[in-house]
C-alpha cells in the first residue's frame, strides 16, 4: 500500500469510515518522473489531503457507514477529492471539505445543488473567492437604508472594498475591475446596470447563490485569516 495512504489511514484509526475513505484517494504520482520529484509531489499530495480529512473530521455530523456507502455520497466524495487534488491553497481545501460535510449534514438539498456549488469552488481561484468574501462582509455591515437602491448601497461599500483589496492583496482598482467582470461567470456576482444618473458602471452586488454557498461552507472572508 502507498506510504501516503498508510500515513493518513493511521491518522484516523479512531474513525474507521474516514480511514476507509482515505483508501479511495489516488496517491499515485507515476513512474515517468525523477524519483526525488515523485517523492516531493507525493508529500504535497498527502499534506493536501491531510488538511481535507482533518477538516472533514471536524464536522458535527459523523460520517457513518450508511452515509459513506450511499451512491450520492460516494459520487460527491470522488468529485470533491478530484477538486482537492487541483487545489494548492489549504484554505480552499478546507472550504471543499466543509462543502462535502454539507452534502451529508442535510445542509444541501440535492446532489445537483452540491455539484453546482462544488463547480463554483473548483473553478474560482482562492483570490477570487476572498474578493467575494470581502464584498460579502461589507454588504453585511452596510444594510440598505430605507431609500437605497443596489447602486447606492454599492457606492457606500466600494471605497473600502478597493482599499482592503489593495492593502491585503496588492490589487489596484484598475486591476480589481476586470476580476469582477470575470467573476460574473460564477453566478455569485452581478454588475449593476441601468440608467442611473452619472453612473458609468463597474459597481456590483453579490447574488443569492453566493450567500447560499456561504451558508454551507461558512463565511469565506474568514478563510483569508
Amino acid at each position: 500500500m502507498n506510504s501516503g495512504i498508510v500515513s493518513l489511514a493511521d491518522r484516523y484509526k479512531a474513525k474507521p469510515v474516514l480511514r476507509g475513505l482515505v483508501q479511495l484517494v489516488p496517491f499515485g504520482i507515476g513512474s515517468a518522473i525523477d524519483s526525488f520529484l515523485a517523492s516531493k509531489l507525493a508529500q504535497i499530495h498527502e499534506d493536501r489531503f491531510r488538511v481535507f480529512f482533518d477538516e472533514l473530521a471536524e464536522g458535527k455530523v459523523e460520517v457513518t457507514s450508511a452515509i459513506a456507502e450511499s451512491e450520492d455520497f460516494l459520487h460527491a466524495f470522488g468529485a470533491t477529492a478530484r477538486a482537492v487534488s487541483r487545489t494548492r491553497r489549504r484554505e480552499k481545501t478546507k472550504l471543499l471539505a466543509r462543502l462535502l460535510r454539507g452534502a451529508f449534514a442535510e445542509s444541501i438539498g440535492s446532489i445537483d445543488e452540491f455539484e453546482e456549488l462544488l463547480s463554483i469552488l473548483d473553478e474560482l481561484s482562492f483570490r477570487e473567492l476572498i474578493i467575494l468574501g470581502h464584498l460579502a462582509r461589507l454588504e453585511r455591515s452596510t444594510p440598505f437604508a430605507d431609500s437605497d437602491n443596489d447602486l447606492q448601497r454599492a457606492v457606500k461599500v466600494w471605497p473600502e472594498l478597493e482599499a482592503v483589496v489593495k492593502t491585503q492583496m496588492g490589487l489596484e482598482p484598475e486591476q480589481l475591475a476586470p476580476i469582477l467582470v470575470r467573476l460574473q461567470r460564477s453566478g455569485c456576482y452581478s454588475e449593476i446596470t441601468g440608467g442611473y444618473w452619472d453612473y458609468t458602471g463597474g459597481r456590483g452586488r453579490l447574488t443569492a447563490l453566493f450567500y447560499r454557498l456561504e451558508n454551507v461552507v461558512g463565511r469565506i472572508d474568514a478563510a483569508a485569516v
